[in-house]
């Protein structure tokens, strides 16, 4: 957005700052942001307030709602963590303590995973192995009659096997 403010084009300007007003409600909500974007509408009202009043008018809507919000914006410490510079902090990260933590949970989390991985391949061929018996049993329960010599003949009117001894 900063970038259409620095433009001279007329588009980027009007375009960066109807999209400001569309999204004003939500955006900005830190107030660094909104400071920032102040000065770049500050600017713009200078430069087009004689050259094109329409974007003129544009910069000070927008700017009229951005100053009712006020109240509203927090700071950036609150919206999300910002670390401190500190002599602890001035180490290097791979060095860090926690990040090493971090790494061994990592490896932890991996381990468990492959482990239980195992255990559900495991558990999968248990089951498969189950399923084949018992399909084993079944076929072995309803098998067809046989000739004495071991040969199955079909009854070709009601497609059962028969005996033909």
């Amino acid at each position: 957005m900063v970038f259409c403010f620095d433009s001279k084009d007329y588009s980027q300007i009007r375009n960066g700052l109807t999209v400001l007003n569309k999204i004003l409600p939500e955006f900005p909500v830190v107030l660094n942001l909104a400071q920032a974007l102040e000065k770049r509408i500050l600017k713009v009202k200078e430069e087009e307030k004689t050259v094109r009043p329409d974007l003129y008018a544009l910069a000070m809507g927008y700017s009229a709602q951005l100053n009712s919000r006020r109240n509203t914006f927090i700071a950036e410490e609150k919206f999300h963590h910002v670390e401190k510079k500190t002599a602890e902090n001035s180490t290097s990260r791979n060095s860090s303590p926690v990040r090493k933590d971090k790494r061994a949970d990592s490896v932890k989390r991996r381990d468990e995973s492959e482990s239980e991985k195992k255990r559900r391949r495991e558990d999968d061929l248990k089951k498969e192995g189950e399923r084949k018996s018992a399909e084993k049993k079944v076929k072995q329960d309803v098998s067809p009659k046989t000739k004495a010599n071991g040969v199955r003949e079909r009854d070709s009117e009601t497609d059962e096997t028969v005996d033909q001894s």
